[in-house]
């Protein structure tokens, strides 16, 4: 018959094979969001130049037509336009994108947006953003980790156990988050009601 201690290896190895793609992808994801005030870590951003020759000022549907056909636009991507300054018009566009040409000269800029490989998915799963099967799958990989946490503080026994050196790294990782919580609590820190 296993002992309980082999049975925990056993639990937390297995689990933590399991697990090892979503905490890599988890883990990636985290690192770039953390850090989505000095980078988008879902898109890319593009500018180029272009010249479409001197447009119509009949009216802005006969702009907007003109540049959606001289870049070879998407129509459907149309979400508006403005006249930003008396010579130059403004066409926005799905997911960010948008023109701005000046009307005299027919130069400007196009600002296209790309979806960052890989990155996109992977921030998408971490924030459920998908909903539905895939709210279950991440149910089960949260509980997946508590039991490796749990069976990872008793995998060893003695002094190189929870009760020995263990302890000592189990309460440091509690002060960490403890503190950040006790300063937010105080009114000092970041999310303090105001």
């Amino acid at each position: 018959m296993m002992s309980w201690r082999k049975l925990i290896r056993v639990v937390h190895r297995d689990i933590g094979y399991t697990a090892a793609a979503l905490v890599i992808a988890y883990s990636i994801s985290g690192l770039a969001v953390n850090h989505i005030e000095d980078w988008n870590p879902n898109y890319t951003f593009h500018e180029s130049a272009v010249n479409i020759g001197a447009m119509p000022s009949d009216s802005y549907d006969a702009m907007e037509a003109y540049v959606v056909d001289r870049l070879d636009l998407n129509r459907a991507q149309v979400r508006g336009r403005v006249m930003d300054s008396e010579t130059v018009f403004r066409v926005f566009l799905a997911e960010g994108q948008e023109v701005k040409i000046d009307v005299r000269t027919g130069q400007g800029t196009v600002k296209r947006v790309e979806k960052r490989a890989v990155l996109y998915q992977v921030n998408m799963l971490h924030l459920n953003d998908i909903k539905g099967a895939w709210t279950w799958i991440a149910d089960l990989f949260a509980i997946a980790l508590l039991v490796l946490a749990m069976t990872g503080m008793f995998i060893h026994k003695g002094n190189q156990g929870i009760i020995g050196r263990g302890k000592w790294f189990l309460a440091a990782g509690l002060a960490i988050p403890t503190l950040f919580i006790v300063y937010i609590n105080c009114g000092a820190g970041i999310g303090a009601p105001h």
